[in-house]
C-alpha cells in the first residue's frame, strides 16, 4: 500500500512537471510569435527549408518557396525606418558618443551597420515590388538585389566586428571586477564572484553565438548573389541554420546565467 501511494504521488508530480513545462514552452512560443521579427524568422526557416528540398529544380515546392518569401515582406515593411531610427534621432551621434566610452572607430562601424542593413531591407523591397508587378524594370530589380545582398553581407560583417569588440570589453571588465573581489573573503564575496562569472559566461556565450550567426548570414548573402559558388541545397541549409539561430536569439530567456541560490 505505501509503495503504491508513493508511486501514485511520483506519477502525479511527474505529470504536473510535464504540464508546467508544456505551459512554459507554449508561453515562450506565444511571446516569439507576438513579435514581427519572430514571425518573419519562422517564415524564413520554412522558406529556406523549401529551398533545400527543391534544390533548384522547378516545380510546386519552388513555387511554394517563392510564395513564402513574398509573404514575409509584410513583417518587414518598416524595417528600413526602424533600422535607421538611431541615426534619424541622433544624426551626428552626439548622444551616442556622450553616453559611451567606445572608440570612435567602433561608433562608425555601428553606424555603417545600420546604413547597410537599411539598404538591405530597401533593396529587398524593390525586388519584391518587381515580383509583385509594381516595378517593371528588370534591370533595376536586378541591381537592387545585388545592392541588397552585398549590404546584408557588409552589415553582417559589421555586426560580427561589433560583437567581437563587445566580447573583448566584457572579458576585460570581468577580469577587472574579479580582481577587485580577489582580496575579499567570506561566503558573500564568494557568491559575488560566482555570480560575476556566471553572468559573464552567459553574455560571452551569447556574443560568440551572435558572431557565428553573423558569419553564417554573410556567407548566405554572398551565395544568394552568386558571389560564392554555392548550390541551392547548400544555400537552403545555410538559410535554415541562420533562421533557427536568429529564432534562438529572439527567444525570451535564452542565454540566461546559471545562478545558484545564495546560501543562508
Amino acid at each position: 500500500r505505501p509503495s503504491t501511494t508513493r508511486t501514485t504521488r511520483t506519477t502525479r508530480a511527474e505529470r504536473s512537471r510535464r504540464e508546467t513545462m508544456a505551459e512554459a514552452n507554449l508561453a515562450t512560443m506565444k511571446q516569439l510569435l507576438a513579435k514581427s521579427d519572430g514571425r518573419d524568422k519562422l517564415c524564413a526557416t520554412i522558406q529556406y527549408a523549401l529551398m533545400f528540398i527543391h534544390a533548384g529544380q522547378p516545380g510546386k515546392v519552388k513555387k511554394a518557396q517563392g510564395n513564402v518569401a513574398s509573404a514575409r515582406k509584410v513583417f518587414r515593411v518598416m524595417k528600413p525606418v526602424e533600422t535607421l531610427a538611431p541615426i534619424i534621432t541622433d544624426p551626428f551621434g552626439t548622444k551616442a558618443l556622450k553616453n559611451s566610452d567606445d572608440p570612435k572607430l567602433m561608433f562608425l562601424v555601428k553606424r555603417a551597420q545600420m546604413l547597410l542593413m537599411a539598404l538591405y531591407f530597401g533593396g529587398d523591397h524593390l525586388v519584391w515590388a518587381k515580383s509583385a508587378g509594381v516595378l517593371e524594370d528588370a534591370e533595376t530589380a536586378n541591381m537592387a538585389k545585388k545592392v541588397s545582398m552585398y549590404s546584408w553581407f557588409g552589415g553582417s560583417v559589421c555586426k560580427a566586428l561589433v560583437e567581437m569588440f563587445e566580447l573583448s570589453k566584457l572579458v576585460s571588465n570581468t577580469n577587472a571586477k574579479l580582481k577587485s573581489l580577489q582580496d575579499r573573503e567570506g561566503e558573500e564575496a564568494e557568491d559575488e564572484r560566482r555570480e560575476t562569472r556566471a553572468k559573464a559566461d552567459a553574455m560571452a556565450l551569447k556574443r560568440t553565438f551572435t558572431v557565428c550567426h553573423a558569419f553564417v548570414q554573410a556567407t548566405l548573402a554572398l551565395g544568394l548573389v552568386d558571389a560564392l559558388p554555392l548550390k541551392p541545397r547548400t544555400l537552403g541549409f545555410l538559410g535554415v541554420t541562420a533562421s533557427v539561430m536568429n529564432i534562438y536569439l529572439l527567444l525570451p530567456g535564452s542565454f540566461k546565467p546559471q545562478l545558484k541560490a545564495k546560501r543562508g
